[in-house]
């Protein structure tokens, strides 16, 4: 993530690598996900919600060719806070991230951090 690099917009990127595939993601391109292979070409896939399983079509505000946005996350974030917390179910699963899923992202970079200093794997404890 960079707010401070030059000509960067707040950037925040991810890339999952496997042994077969990758996949690539950038806010500051948030309708395109790359999708690299080793077997065959590699690929952009442009959001487009029909796409899409029924679940997450539920985050899609915006008909395929239009951006979702920055503010989309907080709107579709508080929809399911407000919508958990007027079925008055506290019991039940929750559908957006807790105070908890924020303690084990901070533990998954610390070991990221690690790993790439130490120069090996990690196990990842839950």
């Amino acid at each position: 993530m960079s707010q401070v690099s030059a000509g960067r917009k707040n950037r925040l990127w991810f890339e999952i690598d496997g042994s077969e595939g990758s996949l690539a993601w950038d806010a500051e391109q948030p309708n395109t996900l790359w999708i690299g292979s080793r077997k065959e070409a590699n690929r952009w896939l442009i959001k487009d919600p029909s796409l899409m399983s029924p679940e997450a079509r539920g985050y899609a505000a915006y008909p395929a060719g239009h951006a979702e946005g920055y503010p989309d996350t907080f709107v579709q974030l508080f929809k399911d806070l407000y919508g958990y917390v007027a079925a008055g179910d506290f019991r039940a699963p929750r559908s957006f991230p807790t105070f908890e899923t924020g303690h084990y992202e901070v533990r998954l970079c610390e070991v990221i951090a690690v790993s790439a200093r130490e120069r090996r794997w990690i196990e990842v404890l839950g």
